[in-house]
């Protein structure tokens, strides 16, 4: 595969905009098939912007083939497509902004005028895209049609034809399907950037086989290690009480989750502490009144470790952070501070290589680390960093960028990453969320039906969870999100809980929940003990047709399968969480 594709740049030069399929009196092309690989530099004779630069070949997909879609980051959904399935984009709601700006209002997340009441500079347009909806393409009238971020993989039934980038750095690699046309197209992510030079634009690895038998080529060929194999087990805070945290509430559930087993090891407070989202080290006084080195000291106490929630590279619009730098943040083309996301009411990004910027990051990492004594550092909405190229780097030079810079920070400390591409995590967190938030009811919510597709959905979540697996082990350990038993503040059935507990425990090495464990009753606590308990796990395959998840496993060496009704939770075989 690749071995000899059709080529296509689009470029300008001088101020003129040309085509190219070969070299040019502007740019020499260099192309290269060796062991597997397609390798291809541009080398510049003249400074030149790259509109669009693709490799298009022709494949033949079979009757039944499915092409796997990797979402652009961590919440992204992510799943196997087949010729007659259509991939959703960013919804009318993004597509419209008096539509995002009408739903933010009736979720009560605020609105236009409150990003103008709040907004210490100019603010200048929102940009709400958490996906690769800037850079990808999407026609959501079209059968077939698809795309995945950095590496995909083509199913006919247990042979997989894997292809995938082993240079992201230099910009996200796009691989587009067009299963009823038959071709591939792979497009590299060149916004932002000026090149003069030499550029090495892609570097495409092929490998043929089983599942495992793929990914442990391709990973091992970019030389994923993972930083540790101890799993999480025990708690975090924000899928029961969200923001809504306070001192009373934390140390409370700490004495409980402690209480209820000894393989507990990790107690995480979530949101909510802070005064807004970037002042890290402005503890709500009212929530917090002895502040959060009094907390880790507690769960130190008991015998845990401590885990802490950030957003390292943003900042909401009342922020102090950003009122009083603003020179550190991402901007418009007009000088305007970029809005990244609505979280929050609206939220701006740093600038990964702003200099001051940089040396605040560090200093709240150290003390959060070494002053509080955190163990564990939970980064969330990472993607800010590089959701706009800036400095003459792409999107992705500067997440990867930003990722090597939050390690050099953390040093010893465990990462659990989150909101983010997972290639420039590679080597870099312990930990990874591989999917959406988890809904506390099974069905998705409104809002999240005429949004994106990085909107909170249980459904989604189980889907990531499931075709993200080949990560957990090979690359860090997946994190699909908390599984949650109690009876109260929770509109799933007793049923679907001990399922979703039972994926994550198929497919992570984050085991978390955020229930007060002092109100479970039998059923809950035996059901805890099997989470908790140290079981070798693997997922030998998986089918999906007609909504039916079928999970053939071995377990402790006895092979299981377990079937499941996507769309209702109904479980028509197996065993659940024990």
């Amino acid at each position: 595969m690749f071995e000899n594709p059709i080529l296509s740049i689009k470029y300008l030069a001088g101020g003129v905009e040309k085509t190219a399929a070969t070299s040019t009196d502007d740019l020499t092309v260099k192309q290269e098939f060796k062991n597997g690989v397609f390798d291809l530099r541009i080398d510049t004779k003249t400074p030149i912007t790259v509109k669009e630069i693709s490799l298009t070949e022709k494949y033949d997909f079979k009757e039944n083939a499915l092409f796997f879609g990797n979402g652009f980051q961590s919440w992204t959904d992510t799943k196997e497509y087949s010729v007659s399935d259509k991939m959703r984009d960013i919804g009318i709601v993004g597509k419209d902004m008096s539509k995002f700006q009408f739903w933010q209002r009736l979720m009560g997340m605020g609105g236009a005028s409150l990003l103008k009441r709040q907004a210490p500079t100019p603010i200048g347009p929102i940009y709400v895209h958490a996906g690769d909806y800037g850079f990808a393409k999407y026609d959501t009238k079209r059968t077939g049609y698809f795309h995945s971020i950095s590496y995909t993989y083509i199913r006919n039934g247990g042979d997989y034809t894997l292809v995938g980038s082993l240079n992201e750095r230099t910009g996200y690699t796009v691989i587009y399907a067009d299963m009823n046309v038959g071709t591939l197209t792979v497009e590299k992510d060149l916004e932002g950037i000026v090149i003069d030079g030499s550029y090495h634009v892609f570097s495409l690895f092929t490998a043929n086989g089983s599942y495992d038998g793929v990914f442990d080529a391709y990973f091992g060929k970019i030389g994923a290690k993972p930083r540790t194999g101890d799993y999480l087990k025990g708690y975090t805070s924000w899928y029961n009480y969200y923001s809504n945290i306070k001192e009373e509430i934390i140390l409370r559930d700490l004495d409980a989750i402690a209480a209820a087993a000894p393989e507990i090891n990790t107690f995480q407070i979530d949101d909510g502490y802070q005064t807004a989202v970037g002042d890290w080290l402005s503890i709500d006084p009212k929530k917090f009144p002895n502040g959060m080195k009094v907390i880790a000291d507690a769960v130190h106490k008991k015998g845990l470790n401590a885990g802490i929630w950030l957003a390292p590279f943003a900042a909401q619009l009342n922020s102090k952070v950003l009122k009083e730098h603003p020179d550190w943040f991402i901007k418009n083309p007009d000088g305007s501070n970029r809005v990244i996301g609505h979280n929050w009411g609206g939220f701006c990004g740093i600038n990964p290589y702003n200099k001051e910027a940089r040396a605040h990051i560090k200093g709240v990492f150290d003390v959060v680390l070494n002053q509080w004594g955190y163990d564990l550092v939970k980064l969330d909405f990472l993607y800010a960093a590089g959701a706009v190229p800036v400095e003459n780097k792409t999107r992705a030079e500067c997440m990867y960028d930003a990722m090597e810079f939050i390690r050099s920070c953390v040093g010893g400390k465990k990462i659990l990453g989150c909101g983010v591409p997972m290639l420039p995590c590679v080597n870099q967190v312990e930990y990874m969320r591989i999917g959406a938030d988890m809904g506390l009811s099974w069905s998705q919510a409104l809002y999240g039906m005429v949004t994106d597709r990085e909107d909170v959905n249980t459904r989604n979540a189980i889907h990531n969870g499931i075709n993200r697996r080949h990560l957990n082990k090979r690359v860090f350990l997946n994190d699909p999100d908390v599984f949650l038993l109690r009876d109260y503040n929770i509109r799933l059935s007793f049923s679907k809980r001990k399922l979703l507990a039972k994926l994550i425990k198929l497919t992570g090495g984050v085991l978390f929940t955020s229930d007060d464990l002092s109100r479970y009753g039998d059923e809950q606590k035996a059901c805890l003990k099997y989470m908790l308990s140290d079981t070798d796990i693997t997922i030998q395959d998986v089918t999906f047709k007609s909504n039916i998840y079928t999970v053939s496993y071995t377990e402790n060496g006895e092979k299981q399968v377990l079937q499941f009704n996507l769309k209702n939770g109904a479980v028509s075989e197996g065993i659940t969480c024990r």
